[in-house]
C-alpha cells in the first residue's frame, strides 16, 4: 500500500468518507479529506450521496425476523 501523500486521491477520499460513517477519523484523515473535498466536485457529490443514503437507510422500516 502506498504511503499517503499530502494530496489524497479520489479513491482514498471515497474510502475515508465511507469509513468516517462508521468510525471517528483521525485529525489528519479529516483534514486531508476536507482539503480534497474543497477542490473536487465529484468527491463532494459522492460524500453528499453517502450521507443521503445513510439517512434513508435509518428511516427504512425493517421487519423483525420473528414477524415472518
Amino acid at each position: 500500500m502506498e504511503k499517503p501523500g499530502l494530496k489524497p486521491t479520489c479513491r482514498e477520499v471515497h474510502r475515508l468518507v465511507s469509513e468516517g460513517m462508521d468510525r471517528k477519523l483521525s485529525l489528519v484523515e479529516r483534514i486531508r479529506m476536507r482539503l480534497h473535498l474543497t477542490v473536487c466536485d465529484a468527491c463532494t457529490r459522492f460524500s453528499g450521496q453517502m450521507v443521503l443514503l445513510r439517512q434513508a437507510m435509518r428511516r427504512f422500516p425493517f421487519d423483525d425476523e420473528e414477524k415472518r
